[in-house]
């Protein structure tokens, strides 16, 4: 049959020697009727890639839904969002799949690198193509696919990307695309030696689900980590509670945080032997574990929300415990008692007070201000550092509203001062 180069892409030998060897292999329609093959080439990436019509009982023997993004790491995860098999809109496509519905653009990659008994790599459609292989009983019917050859590791995550921007991904997943393509699995492989995640564990695709640490997460720990301890360089001893400080949080989806990369791009695997970095995400890990366990082990005190277990991974309580962590860095005495756990009592049984953050308002609040570290915004981190950071200064304290209130009303009170009086906080 004859293979034929669109008008926009360029001529390639070897991106030739692959479709042939795919046709050579794989039944499809355009190849049953010996009509022409167009290799098409993205304009913006460069990627090759061919249209197609494969039978679903076919098609179904050749998909790999693992598909990775760096095909030499034997490490590297799947990096698809997870199948959302109970959902109404999934339902809805198997059934429409068995009364004989062809779905079109199915988005894979030919690929022999790894599981090379299912070569086509998917990238986009996986949910179609799970709908397709459980129909595939009652319905054999051509269904569309693009396919592409001989990709790089950054034409990957591209296609990768692309292909999920028409469906509801989570922003989530996008990072964790991102992290790999760019940094490699570092930022991985520290969350699994502090703890966050286990061996052989990826991060979560829907965060919002899940009670994991995210790329977001970890990434707004590392920089908030060492943006305090660049400011500490900046104060003198006596400064430090003078003033209000600004965590950090990283932004995320199709682009990498500006702040993170330049981190990631200065350290790459020397983050893996940051032995001050370790301890703190260790000793926030501690943190994340007692508060989770007092909530789930004393119900009849305080109700079991997951918004309360997971109160250290609200993003303004991790990021400011973060940046006192690195802002305490040169004072070890402090930072010992940062690292403490907060202490409980018969009224405060867990060590946040998740309760009493939820309900929190002080006298310059709006009414419907939420609750203190229940939102992601400065005002929160803000308050949630200060917090923090007066807490260093005990032995022992716990967060009751006495405390909340003198820690917020310090953020207050100097944000108020360097304002002139002149505006409301």
């Amino acid at each position: 049959m004859k293979i034929l180069f669109d008008e926009n892409a360029k001529s390639n030998p070897e991106v030739e020697k692959v479709v042939n060897k795919f046709l050579a292999n794989v039944s499809t329609l355009e190849k049953n009727l010996d009509m022409p093959i167009v290799i098409f080439q993205d304009g913006k990436n460069g990627a090759y890639y061919i249209k197609c019509s494969i039978t679903a009982n076919n098609a179904c023997t050749l998909v790999d839904l693992d598909a990775k993004l760096d095909v030499k790491n034997p490490e590297s995860f799947r990096a698809n969002r997870e199948l959302l098999l109970k959902h109404r809109t999934y339902q809805t496509m198997k059934i429409d799949s068995e009364e004989g519905r062809e779905f079109n653009d199915i988005i894979v990659e030919y690929n022999l690198a790894y599981n090379n008994t299912k070569p086509l790599k998917v990238w986009g459609g996986q949910h179609r193509i799970h709908a397709i292989s459980e129909a595939k009983s009652k319905s054999n019917r051509y269904h569309g696919f693009r396919i592409f050859f001989n990709l790089n590791k950054q034409q990957r995550t591209e296609v990768a990307l692309i292909s999920n921007t028409n469906i509801a991904v989570s922003n989530d997943t996008f990072d964790r695309m991102l992290e790999e393509t760019l940094f490699g699995d570092f930022l991985r492989k520290w969350c699994q030696k502090v703890g966050f995640i286990e061996k052989r564990e990826d991060f979560p695709s829907i965060g919002a689900k899940s009670e994991k640490i995210t790329v977001k997460l970890a990434r707004s720990f590392i920089v908030n980590f060492y943006l305090g301890k660049e400011k500490r360089n900046q104060l003198t001893t006596d400064a430090i509670d003078e003033n209000v400080y600004e965590p950090y949080l990283t932004e995320t989806g199709v682009t990498v945080d500006s702040k993170y990369k330049e981190i990631m791009d200065t350290l790459g695997e020397k983050l893996l032997t940051d032995a001050e970095l370790l301890e703190a995400g260790k000793r926030f890990l501690v943190l994340h574990n007692a508060q989770y366990r007092a909530v789930k082990e004393n119900k009849a005190k305080i109700v079991n929300r997951k918004s309360f277990k997971n109160k250290a991974f609200v993003e303004s309580v991790l990021c400011g415990w973060a940046y006192i962590a690195g802002l305490l860095q040169s004072d070890k005495k402090r930072l010992q008692n940062h690292y403490r756990i907060p202490k409980t009592t018969a009224n405060i049984p867990d060590p946040l007070n998740a309760f009493e953050m939820s309900k929190f308002k002080h006298d310059s609040d709006r009414p419907t201000y939420r609750g203190l570290g229940t939102r992601s915004s400065l005002k929160d981190r803000q308050r949630i550092a200060q917090l923090f950071l007066a807490k260093s200064l005990h032995d022992n304290c716990v967060f009751d509203k006495r405390f909340l209130d003198g820690a917020v009303s310090t953020v207050v009170g100097i944000l108020a001062l360097n304002k002139g009086y002149t505006k409301n906080v």
